[in-house]
Protein backbone atom coordinates (compact mmCIF):
# COMPACT_ATOMS: atom_id res chain seq x y z
CA UNK A 1 0.00 0.00 0.00
CA UNK A 2 1.18 3.32 -0.69
CA UNK A 3 2.54 5.63 1.47
CA UNK A 4 0.49 8.85 1.72
CA UNK A 5 3.64 11.08 3.02
CA UNK A 6 5.05 12.85 0.04
CA UNK A 7 9.06 12.55 -0.24
CA UNK A 8 10.57 16.28 -0.85
CA UNK A 9 13.59 18.04 -1.17
CA UNK A 10 12.62 19.54 2.49
CA UNK A 11 12.17 16.02 3.73
CA UNK A 12 15.29 14.79 2.66
CA UNK A 13 16.88 17.93 3.48
CA UNK A 14 15.74 17.10 7.13
CA UNK A 15 16.20 13.47 7.14
CA UNK A 16 20.10 14.60 6.23
CA UNK A 17 19.98 16.70 8.83
CA UNK A 18 18.66 14.31 11.38
CA UNK A 19 20.87 11.59 9.90
CA UNK A 20 24.17 13.60 10.45
CA UNK A 21 23.24 14.39 14.34
CA UNK A 22 22.21 10.92 15.06
CA UNK A 23 23.41 8.23 13.08
CA UNK A 24 26.90 9.30 12.26
CA UNK A 25 28.07 5.34 12.23
CA UNK A 26 26.34 5.77 8.09
CA UNK A 27 23.92 2.94 9.46
CA UNK A 28 20.28 3.54 8.21
CA UNK A 29 17.64 5.84 9.77
CA UNK A 30 15.87 3.97 12.45
CA UNK A 31 11.89 4.24 12.92
CA UNK A 32 11.25 7.31 14.55
CA UNK A 33 8.87 9.26 12.49
CA UNK A 34 6.66 8.63 9.87
CA UNK A 35 8.38 11.09 7.39
CA UNK A 36 10.83 8.34 6.99
CA UNK A 37 9.06 4.80 7.62
CA UNK A 38 9.15 4.07 3.88
CA UNK A 39 12.78 4.57 3.45
CA UNK A 40 13.61 2.80 6.73
CA UNK A 41 16.01 0.75 4.70
CA UNK A 42 17.42 2.65 2.29
CA UNK A 43 17.81 5.69 4.17
CA UNK A 44 21.79 5.64 4.80
CA UNK A 45 23.99 8.96 3.97
CA UNK A 46 24.82 8.16 0.26
CA UNK A 47 21.29 7.48 -1.02
CA UNK A 48 20.34 10.70 0.85
CA UNK A 49 22.46 12.79 -1.63
CA UNK A 50 21.72 11.10 -4.25
CA UNK A 51 17.80 11.51 -3.68
CA UNK A 52 18.45 15.48 -2.99
CA UNK A 53 20.41 15.50 -5.87
CA UNK A 54 17.83 13.90 -8.28
CA UNK A 55 14.95 16.21 -6.56
CA UNK A 56 16.95 19.39 -6.46
CA UNK A 57 17.69 18.53 -10.27
CA UNK A 58 13.72 18.32 -10.84
CA UNK A 59 14.44 14.81 -13.19
CA UNK A 60 11.69 14.60 -10.32
CA UNK A 61 9.73 16.35 -8.57
CA UNK A 62 8.67 14.18 -5.42
CA UNK A 63 8.31 10.41 -4.45
CA UNK A 64 4.47 8.93 -3.10
CA UNK A 65 5.70 5.96 -1.80
CA UNK A 66 6.35 2.10 -2.13
CA UNK A 67 5.16 0.10 -4.78
CA UNK A 68 7.30 -2.50 -4.42
CA UNK A 69 10.41 -4.11 -1.90
CA UNK A 70 12.50 -7.01 -2.14
CA UNK A 71 15.53 -7.84 -0.20
CA UNK A 72 17.82 -5.96 -2.96
CA UNK A 73 15.79 -3.18 -3.88
CA UNK A 74 12.95 -1.15 -3.34
CA UNK A 75 10.60 0.72 -6.00
CA UNK A 76 9.18 3.88 -5.26
CA UNK A 77 6.35 6.02 -6.82
CA UNK A 78 7.50 9.22 -8.40
CA UNK A 79 6.42 11.89 -10.35
CA UNK A 80 8.29 14.19 -12.93
CA UNK A 81 8.38 18.09 -13.09
CA UNK A 82 5.87 17.56 -16.13
CA UNK A 83 3.39 15.56 -14.28
CA UNK A 84 4.95 12.10 -15.89
CA UNK A 85 4.62 8.89 -13.81
CA UNK A 86 8.34 6.81 -13.13
CA UNK A 87 9.15 3.98 -11.23
CA UNK A 88 12.44 4.93 -8.84
CA UNK A 89 14.03 2.25 -7.63
CA UNK A 90 16.70 2.41 -5.03
CA UNK A 91 19.01 -0.52 -4.40
CA UNK A 92 19.41 -0.88 -1.04
CA UNK A 93 23.09 0.13 0.53
CA UNK A 94 23.15 -1.76 3.45
CA UNK A 95 20.94 -4.90 3.94
CA UNK A 96 22.37 -6.23 0.85
CA UNK A 97 25.36 -8.37 0.35
CA UNK A 98 25.93 -7.72 -3.60
CA UNK A 99 29.12 -10.00 -3.75
CA UNK A 100 27.01 -12.72 -4.14
CA UNK A 101 25.75 -11.20 -7.81
CA UNK A 102 29.68 -11.50 -9.19
CA UNK A 103 28.65 -13.99 -11.01
CA UNK A 104 26.22 -11.75 -13.46
CA UNK A 105 29.01 -9.18 -14.17
CA UNK A 106 32.27 -11.16 -14.32
CA UNK A 107 32.60 -12.14 -17.37
CA UNK A 108 30.77 -8.91 -18.66
CA UNK A 109 32.86 -7.57 -21.39
CA UNK A 110 30.72 -3.76 -20.66
CA UNK A 111 32.56 -4.36 -16.80
CA UNK A 112 36.07 -4.39 -16.63
CA UNK A 113 37.99 -3.28 -13.43
CA UNK A 114 35.47 -4.38 -11.22
CA UNK A 115 35.59 -2.55 -7.55
CA UNK A 116 34.37 -5.67 -5.23
CA UNK A 117 33.77 -3.51 -2.01
CA UNK A 118 29.85 -3.46 -1.85
CA UNK A 119 29.04 0.14 -1.98
CA UNK A 120 30.60 0.32 -5.17
CA UNK A 121 29.09 -3.19 -6.44
CA UNK A 122 25.81 -1.70 -6.02
CA UNK A 123 26.66 1.35 -7.66
CA UNK A 124 28.02 -0.90 -10.66
CA UNK A 125 24.44 -2.89 -10.53
CA UNK A 126 22.34 -0.07 -10.89
CA UNK A 127 24.30 1.43 -14.14
CA UNK A 128 24.25 -2.28 -15.19
CA UNK A 129 20.32 -2.35 -15.11
CA UNK A 130 20.14 0.61 -16.64
CA UNK A 131 22.57 -0.13 -19.45
CA UNK A 132 20.43 -3.64 -19.96
CA UNK A 133 17.46 -1.93 -20.24
CA UNK A 134 18.49 0.68 -22.52
CA UNK A 135 19.80 -2.30 -25.01
CA UNK A 136 16.67 -4.38 -24.71
CA UNK A 137 14.27 -1.09 -25.14
CA UNK A 138 16.31 0.25 -28.18
CA UNK A 139 15.93 -3.53 -29.59
CA UNK A 140 12.47 -3.16 -29.43
CA UNK A 141 11.84 -5.28 -26.60
CA UNK A 142 8.86 -4.59 -24.14
CA UNK A 143 10.55 -3.57 -20.88
CA UNK A 144 10.34 -0.39 -19.04
CA UNK A 145 12.50 2.76 -20.56
CA UNK A 146 15.36 3.68 -18.80
CA UNK A 147 15.50 7.17 -18.07
CA UNK A 148 17.87 8.08 -15.48
CA UNK A 149 20.95 6.54 -13.24
CA UNK A 150 22.82 7.76 -10.81
CA UNK A 151 24.66 5.88 -7.99
CA UNK A 152 22.14 3.77 -6.06
CA UNK A 153 18.88 5.01 -7.84
CA UNK A 154 17.61 3.74 -11.31
CA UNK A 155 14.69 5.95 -12.90
CA UNK A 156 12.27 4.15 -15.26
CA UNK A 157 8.98 4.50 -17.10
CA UNK A 158 5.91 3.05 -14.45
CA UNK A 159 4.47 0.53 -15.85
CA UNK A 160 0.76 0.49 -14.37
CA UNK A 161 -1.42 3.04 -13.89
CA UNK A 162 -1.63 5.89 -11.28
CA UNK A 163 0.97 4.59 -9.02
CA UNK A 164 -0.24 1.66 -9.10
CA UNK A 165 1.93 -1.32 -10.73
CA UNK A 166 0.47 -3.72 -13.78
CA UNK A 167 0.30 -6.79 -12.15
CA UNK A 168 2.60 -9.58 -12.68
CA UNK A 169 2.22 -13.49 -14.24
CA UNK A 170 2.21 -14.43 -10.54
CA UNK A 171 -0.72 -12.04 -9.72
CA UNK A 172 -3.64 -13.10 -12.02
CA UNK A 173 -5.20 -15.83 -14.43
CA UNK A 174 -2.83 -16.40 -17.72
CA UNK A 175 -3.64 -17.67 -21.15
CA UNK A 176 -1.98 -19.78 -23.62
CA UNK A 177 -0.89 -16.48 -25.81
CA UNK A 178 0.73 -15.25 -22.86
CA UNK A 179 3.07 -18.21 -23.08
CA UNK A 180 3.93 -17.29 -26.60
CA UNK A 181 4.42 -13.78 -25.41
CA UNK A 182 6.47 -14.69 -23.03
CA UNK A 183 8.44 -17.40 -25.33
CA UNK A 184 9.00 -14.60 -28.07
CA UNK A 185 10.21 -11.71 -25.50
CA UNK A 186 12.66 -14.40 -24.95
CA UNK A 187 13.80 -15.30 -27.98
CA UNK A 188 13.87 -11.55 -29.10
CA UNK A 189 15.90 -10.53 -26.26
CA UNK A 190 18.79 -13.25 -27.49
CA UNK A 191 18.28 -12.58 -30.85
CA UNK A 192 17.83 -9.14 -31.26
CA UNK A 193 19.63 -7.35 -27.91
CA UNK A 194 21.96 -10.16 -27.45
CA UNK A 195 21.02 -10.66 -24.23
CA UNK A 196 19.66 -13.26 -21.43
CA UNK A 197 17.67 -11.93 -18.43
CA UNK A 198 18.68 -14.55 -16.34
CA UNK A 199 16.62 -14.46 -13.58
CA UNK A 200 13.27 -14.27 -15.11
CA UNK A 201 10.36 -16.03 -13.78
CA UNK A 202 6.48 -15.06 -13.28
CA UNK A 203 7.52 -12.28 -10.59
CA UNK A 204 9.11 -10.00 -13.08
CA UNK A 205 6.84 -10.25 -16.10
CA UNK A 206 4.38 -7.71 -16.00
CA UNK A 207 0.77 -8.29 -18.09
CA UNK A 208 -0.12 -4.48 -19.07
CA UNK A 209 -3.03 -4.68 -21.03
CA UNK A 210 -2.66 -7.61 -23.35
CA UNK A 211 1.38 -6.97 -23.57
CA UNK A 212 3.57 -9.25 -21.21
CA UNK A 213 6.64 -6.76 -20.35
CA UNK A 214 9.71 -7.97 -18.46
CA UNK A 215 11.26 -5.82 -15.71
CA UNK A 216 14.04 -6.50 -13.40
CA UNK A 217 17.21 -6.73 -15.69
CA UNK A 218 20.00 -6.34 -13.21
CA UNK A 219 20.77 -9.53 -13.60
CA UNK A 220 20.77 -9.76 -17.08
CA UNK A 221 24.14 -11.03 -19.07
CA UNK A 222 25.10 -10.77 -22.86
CA UNK A 223 25.18 -13.52 -24.68
CA UNK A 224 28.95 -13.41 -24.71
CA UNK A 225 29.05 -14.46 -21.84
CA UNK A 226 30.60 -17.56 -20.74
CA UNK A 227 27.52 -19.18 -18.73
CA UNK A 228 24.64 -17.15 -20.88
CA UNK A 229 23.47 -20.67 -22.39
CA UNK A 230 23.33 -21.54 -18.88
CA UNK A 231 21.53 -18.70 -17.71
CA UNK A 232 19.26 -18.79 -21.00
CA UNK A 233 18.45 -22.72 -20.22
CA UNK A 234 17.20 -21.84 -16.61
CA UNK A 235 14.79 -19.07 -17.98
CA UNK A 236 13.12 -21.54 -19.90
CA UNK A 237 12.78 -24.15 -17.28
CA UNK A 238 11.34 -21.55 -15.02
CA UNK A 239 9.01 -20.26 -17.65
CA UNK A 240 8.35 -23.75 -17.87
CA UNK A 241 7.27 -24.49 -14.67
CA UNK A 242 5.16 -21.63 -13.64
CA UNK A 243 2.90 -22.42 -16.67
CA UNK A 244 2.46 -26.64 -15.73
CA UNK A 245 1.77 -25.03 -12.10
CA UNK A 246 -0.77 -23.48 -13.76
CA UNK A 247 -2.59 -26.64 -15.81
CA UNK A 248 -0.86 -25.85 -19.11
CA UNK A 249 0.87 -28.20 -21.21
CA UNK A 250 4.66 -28.33 -21.11
CA UNK A 251 6.88 -27.43 -24.20
CA UNK A 252 10.22 -28.52 -25.00
CA UNK A 253 12.96 -26.73 -23.59
CA UNK A 254 15.47 -28.47 -25.32
CA UNK A 255 14.01 -27.72 -28.69
CA UNK A 256 13.22 -24.06 -27.48
CA UNK A 257 16.67 -23.40 -26.95
CA UNK A 258 17.84 -24.62 -30.11
CA UNK A 259 15.58 -22.56 -31.98
CA UNK A 260 16.92 -19.30 -29.25
CA UNK A 261 20.65 -19.90 -30.00
CA UNK A 262 19.99 -21.07 -33.71
CA UNK A 263 23.34 -23.50 -33.05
Amino acid sequence: MLNSNKIDDHIIEKALAKYNKSHKDNRVLKKRSEDFQVFQEVFDKATLMTLYYILNSQIISYLNGVVRSGKESSVFWGVTPQGNNVAVKIFLTVASDFKKRLIYIEGDYRFKNIHKKNHKLITLWAKKEFKNLHLAYSSGILVPKPLYVRRNVLIMEFIGDKGIPAPTLAEIEIDDQDLDQVLLLIKKLYQNAHLVHSDLSEFNLFKNSSNIIAFDFASAVTISHPMSKEFLLRDLNNINRFFIKRGYDSFNTAEMFQEIVQD
